[in-house]
């Protein structure tokens, strides 16, 4: 199937995937990984592009990005080319270094960026020969703990989510990544839409508005109020709906309240800090609280969710 275009507008948020050309090794030491940080700082500043967070590994590389007025393809095509040439040069090739296109997913940043920040800091833990993530010294973690980093990074809208106070912020952004450890490949962050999205209806109506509706964005369907979730939950869980969201660490319904979350970002298109407001709970809670059901999810209960809510 021959690949759509990608969707570019204003304020448009990517995780972007670039990989070595048949998996070769693009960063060979130092001044290799250096280079590409210095490229990407350069381009970041003569484009206005706002980096999130990025990992590089040896054969390919990670970003979260948002774009101004300047489209990713004239960011990426910049950072790669002068990459490539600086590269080619410095080992005596000629050709291409990278695989074919890169990947960009166009995500629901409200509802992604805390998760995939988390996920792309602790790749070099999921590497076969596992690298400890606190030390690895080409991504931007370092930036969110206020270190010295040679890109500049958009820290305030992630560490935002734990709280005012910087130093709070941090200590829970650091518990938030520990608990992360030991998560594996996670295919969800490549559950695409239509090829080129990561988010719900309302985030593929959105895109739609801004892109005029010129991409002709296919879209999946199920799509139910949260209230009417939350009453057909409570139903097949045999508990009250206020038990659900009220605050506390009521252990008895944790798995229930996961449901309740996962199917509130699948089903409801609710964002996270949307459920954390319904559930009375933080965003992190509301992540964990995804994590959780995702990887174990009970079809045969959502079957009978699905029959409730068409009831």
């Amino acid at each position: 199937m021959a690949r759509k275009p990608r969707i570019e507008f204003l304020g448009a948020f990517y995780h972007v995937i670039s990989r070595g050309n048949q998996r070769q090794t693009i960063f060979h030491d130092n001044a290799d990984y250096l280079t590409y940080l210095n490229r990407l700082e350069h381009y970041r500043k003569r484009y206005n592009i706002t980096v999130y967070a990025y990992t590089l590994m040896p054969n390919h590389v990670h970003l979260l990005v948002e774009t101004h007025e300047t489209p990713l393809s004239k960011f990426m095509q910049g950072l790669q080319f002068t990459y490539t040439r600086y590269y080619n040069q410095r080992y005596s090739k000629v050709g291409h270094l990278f695989q074919g296109r890169y990947k960009a997913i166009l995500c629901d940043r409200d509802a992604y960026l805390l998760e995939l920040v988390r996920y792309l800091h602790l790749n070099p833990a999921r590497m076969r020969r596992r690298v400890d993530p606190w030390r690895y010294k080409w991504s931007s973690h370092k930036g969110y703990l206020g270190k010295g980093c040679p890109v500049s990074i958009e820290t305030r809208f992630v560490l935002g989510q734990f709280g005012k106070a910087i130093g709070q912020a941090r200590r829970s952004y650091i518990q938030f990544m520990r608990e992360g450890l030991g998560i594996g490949y996670e295919a969800k962050y490549y559950d695409t839409i239509d090829q080129r999205l990561l988010g719900d209806e309302q985030f593929i109506e959105e895109v739609d508005r801004k892109t005029e509706g010129k991409r002709e964005i296919e879209k999946r369907s199920l799509r139910v109020q949260f209230s009417e979730l939350l009453d057909a939950v409570a139903k097949v869980h045999g508990v009250e709906p206020r038990v659900l969201i009220r605050g506390g660490r009521q252990r008895a319904w944790f798995l229930a309240r996961a449901m309740l979350v996962f199917l509130g970002r699948e089903w409801s298109g609710m964002r996270t800090k949307e459920l954390g407001e319904q559930l009375h709970r933080d965003p992190s809670v509301i992540s964990r609280l995804y994590r959780r059901y995702a990887e174990r999810r009970d079809m045969k209960i959502e079957e009978r969710l699905a029959r409730v809510l068409k009831s």
